[in-house]
């Protein structure tokens, strides 16, 4: 944030027509702008999408009126005449502007001669850029290959002169002196058109790299989901109109019509290449034609009548004050926190992916500037996403550190994350990184100490050996990778700044296994909190006959989830209880030692009981068939041996299930035991089978167990309480 005290005041207007969607998260963008003095102004085209109802969804926060043509100019010149600002910002229903947007560009007009001014466009992956520096010459046509600001183009006449693009700051005494908006522009060169007369008008044009939009592409009424013109009528009467009228003193008639027929020659080509790849109906050759046809016969008229249509000067100087519109925290509270995540929805995510999401998001909602960093694929992007900035970064090999001891890609993920955390830094300060022990996937910021770093407790590599004895025996495996990964987990846990620890359980755990002690001065205790789902539209499962108890085993098949004692139980508690059906969801393709699987040992032995349909493997599922599971169990079934914090009984507590863990870990802090659930003895067949009898004999249990467990997630697991608490943990770096 600019430490200046004079904030001029400005509107940012959004001038839509059918797209709710993407207008909504642009609003939504608004709520994260740092600059302390600005309006929101919205003017909406006649499209019937529930554009007009979100605007009135506002109130008073947000000036709103309609535009009943399908006319850009003429929606901007409303805009304009009903705003209150010294400055007009537009932004496109489709951008979404970084927070210290305005803070960027609007220093660019302590030079009162400067009548337009804007920064960086990125393109709709986030990374790329779709305008940094440009000229547009006077017939409409750009150039983007300059790599500097031109501002020695910023003279009278210029036949190239300086320009920005859909990232456009505006002052309004300079709108008002040219007379506002050529309502002849319907659409494409509008902007062009306002910024080559202030030009000529001895007005500067301002060209920033910094001041970062992001402009998603979405189609429109001219183009497709292929990005592919299906109207070509604007485009061509408007350069022909815009060519007429500003390059004139430059050129004769015939050259600007040659131009434009230029242009029509190489859209003919285009068109005639998307029907041959069946991406525009064969059809469309006729409609170009027509169009060809009367654009060019109005923008000839038009333009050699030379007659604008422009609302004049006493509009453009619009309303007296602004309706200011209040962020979520003010800029001087706001701040900028960094999550590092291998795995983040909508991907098929673990525990830690979907902790991470939550905490992300409800960060983001109390009003601070969150970006989540996790891996991408085929190329880079960044997207705004329910208020969070999600980094999407393929991983690249990077060379490994010196004197650190770390598996390749374990580096090469960190690593490349840092840098991208990098490039998050050189726009604005970061206050936290926080990062799971995991994988240690915060291990390249550790070693780098560029930034405060909060490492979260989950399960450690010592507690994936004690669950997998036959890794511990496989010496390769323990050289290359597992010693290696122990020996970083301690020192993320010994040197990061600061612990975040979800249970008490896992700080005694992994002080037992790494045979240290934490300084409880750097321990934070925040239970998890989750959002809740049980109101979310599930896929549930076929229904049960009637009388029929359904068990929901949910989670992995290995033996850290207790898969393999309780696949021991399955023959015995069918024949027992006939009214019983058991649901396993949750992947069940991971490799035993010789390697099977669970599920394909399962069925080997009990073949006829696989089939016969009482015993489902579901795999790995959607969210919405999990909310499903949920919904339709009548106990669920977890008996993990060890959990550092144990979501799955959380999700079941949260659907008012009685849910049944084992006596360690998180487990024993999450389930009031007796009281919201059953705790059975860690890997012990008799008292899981004894817990799990337990409730399919007794329904009333079921039922006050699963009511008390509701109860206790709404009083003790809450996404807001866990938020505020890492947010309070982020403020203790900076106040030893």
């Amino acid at each position: 944030m600019s430490s200046k005290t004079n904030f001029p005041s400005v509107s940012v207007i959004i001038n839509t027509d059918g797209r709710a969607k993407s207008l909504a998260t642009c609003l939504e963008s608004l709520r994260y702008l740092r600059y302390p003095n600005f309006e929101v102004v919205v003017v909406a085209g006649p499209t019937r999408d529930g554009t007009h109802e979100l605007c009135e969804s506002y109130g008073d926060s947000i000036r709103y009126a309609v535009c009943p043509e399908r006319n850009l100019s003429q929606s901007r010149n409303i805009s304009i005449a009903i705003s209150g600002g010294e400055f007009l910002a537009f932004l496109d229903d489709d951008s979404v502007p970084e927070p210290e947007w305005l803070d960027d560009v609007m220093p660019a007009f302590d030079d009162p001669d400067v009548a337009v001014a804007g920064g960086f466009l990125h393109d709709h992956t986030g990374k790329s850029y779709q305008w940094t520096f440009g000229t547009v010459d006077r017939f409409g046509g750009a150039d983007t290959t300059w790599k500097t600001a031109a501002p020695h183009l910023n003279f009278p006449g210029s036949f190239h002169y300086p320009h920005v693009m859909a990232n456009s700051v505006f002052r309004r005494s300079a709108v008002a002196e040219v007379g506002g908006f050529d309502e002849e522009y319907e659409y494409f060169l509008d902007e062009s058109d306002l910024i080559v007369r202030f030009v000529d008008a001895g007005f500067k044009v301002a060209q920033l790299d910094k001041g970062f939009v992001h402009h998603k592409y979405m189609p429109s009424h001219i183009r497709n989901e292929a990005k592919v013109l299906t109207s070509w009528y604007s485009v061509i009467k408007n350069k022909t109109y815009f060519s007429l009228l500003n390059a004139k003193d430059h050129a004769s008639v015939d050259e600007i019509v040659a131009v434009v027929h230029g242009m029509i020659d190489e859209f003919r080509a285009n068109v005639r290449w998307a029907i041959g790849e069946n991406k525009l109906s064969a059809d469309y050759s006729e409609r170009f034609e027509d169009e060809v046809d009367r654009a060019s016969k109005r923008g000839l008229q038009r333009g050699l009548e030379g007659v604008r249509r422009t609302p004049g000067r006493a509009p453009m100087l619009g309303v007296s004050g602004v309706t200011r519109f209040a962020p979520w925290l003010e800029a001087s509270d706001q701040r900028c926190y960094v999550f590092v995540s291998k795995s983040y929805p909508p991907e098929s995510v673990g525990g830690v992916g979907r902790y991470i999401h939550q905490l992300a998001t409800e960060v983001a909602r109390l009003g601070h500037q969150v970006h989540v960093l996790t891996i991408g694929t085929d190329h880079d992007r960044v997207d705004f996403e329910e208020g969070v900035w999600v980094h999407r970064i393929c991983q690249r090999e990077r060379p490994l550190p010196a004197g650190v001891e770390v598996p390749r890609h374990l580096w090469n993920f960190s690593r490349t994350m840092f840098e991208e955390a990098q490039e998050i830094a050189s726009r604005r300060h970061i206050d936290a990184v926080y990062a799971p022990v995991w994988d240690v996937e915060g291990i390249a910021f550790l070693v780098a100490k560029a930034f405060p770093l909060v490492t979260s407790l989950q399960t450690t590599m010592a507690s994936y050996l004690d669950a997998n004895e036959e890794k511990r025996r496989d010496s390769e495996f323990m050289r290359t990778f597992a010693r290696p990964v122990l020996a970083l987990e301690k020192r993320m846990m010994v040197e990061s700044d600061r612990i975040h620890a979800i249970s008490h359980a896992i700080v005694g755990e992994i002080e037992r296994q790494y045979d240290f002690r934490f300084d409880q001065a750097r321990v934070d205790m925040i239970p998890l909190g989750l959002a809740d789902w049980s109101s979310l539209r599930a896929e549930m499962p076929p229904a049960l006959p009637e009388g029929g108890v359904r068990l929901c085993f949910v989670g992995r098949m290995e033996f850290r989830k207790g898969a393999d004692v309780f696949l021991s139980l399955v023959d015995d508690l069918l024949a027992a209880y006939p009214q019983l059906h058991i649901d396993i969801v949750g992947n069940d393709r991971i490799q035993l030692a010789g390697g099977s699987t669970m599920r394909a040992d399962f069925e080997k032995r009990h073949g006829a009981l696989a089939r016969g349909g009482r015993v489902v493997f579901h795999g790995s599922v959607s969210d919405e068939q999990l909310r499903g599971f949920y919904q339709a169990a009548d106990l669920i079934v977890a008996p993990s041996r060890f959990e550092s914090f144990g979501l799955v009984h959380l999700e079941g507590m949260m659907f008012g299930k009685p849910v049944i863990g084992c006596a360690i870990g998180g487990m024993e802090e999450v389930i009031a035991a007796g009281e919201t659930g059953l705790l059975a003895q860690p890997g012990d067949a008799a008292s899981l089978r004894a817990a799990i009898v337990r409730l399919v004999e007794d329904a009333d249990l079921r039922t006050r167990l699963g009511q008390a467990g509701r109860a206790r997630y709404l009083s003790k697991f809450q996404p807001r309480s866990m938020a505020e608490g890492v947010i309070a943990a982020f403020n203790r770096l900076h106040a030893h």
